[in-house]
């Protein structure tokens, strides 16, 4: 039952960095390409988008610490599937945003930085709900030297594994063709459907 259990979050694991790996990706070349970087004068580098995930993961840390201690206070711990399900409705919430903010450029040209910043935000505090929840159940079991094979394979998993699915999805949206000088023009809808596939994928994945 234990062993179960964890080949199942491990396979949700997979997928739910598959859709996170994207940050570096898909995303990152989205961001560079169609959303308005100028904040008072100064162009925000497309490199430091990468850090919002991190303050994300710091400041919702710290609040998600202080909800399950009142949760453990008040009895009223959440089961394991709740936190996996919140991780993958959080990072569906993220992507939501991310197609609006395409639609928004497929509209205006650039879409705006601060939906941006909130969509990157959202799928940066969904990590909270995932690796913590699958490790703690890893570490759970007794047997010895199970522990640390389990720990492997995982990490293959949602690393390895799910760093090539995460190229094969950022692939999706290279669509590209060239204008009568020879430039090369990148369609926005082909981000649009790679975002609103993923929102709808990890939605699937709660269910």
């Amino acid at each position: 039952k234990e062993l179960g259990l964890i080949v199942t979050l491990t396979f949700f694991s997979m997928l739910f960095w598959a859709f996170a790996q994207q940050g570096g990706s898909s995303i990152s070349l989205y961001i560079d390409r169609f959303v308005n970087r100028d904040m008072f004068g100064y162009t925000v580098p497309t490199a430091m988008f990468q850090s919002i995930n991190a303050f994300a993961v710091m400041l919702c840390g710290v609040f998600l610490a202080w909800v399950v201690k009142e949760s453990v206070a008040g009895n009223r711990t959440v089961r394991i599937w709740g936190k996996f399900a919140l991780g993958l409705g959080l990072m569906s919430a993220g992507f939501c945003i991310l197609t609006l903010s395409a639609r928004w450029s497929a509209m205006y040209g650039h879409s705006s930085l601060p939906l941006m910043v909130l969509g990157l935000a959202v799928m940066g505090f969904a990590e909270l709900f995932i690796d913590p929840v699958a490790m703690s159940q890893i570490t759970r079991i007794e047997i010895p030297g199970v522990t640390g094979v389990l720990t492997g394979i995982y990490m293959l998993l949602s690393g390895a594994i799910a760093n090539y699915l995460a190229g094969v999805i950022a692939d999706q949206t290279s669509q590209a063709s060239f204008d009568t000088s020879g430039a090369i023009n990148y369609s926005i809808n082909a981000y649009i459907e790679v975002f609103d596939q993923i929102t709808w994928g990890a939605l699937a994945c709660v269910g």
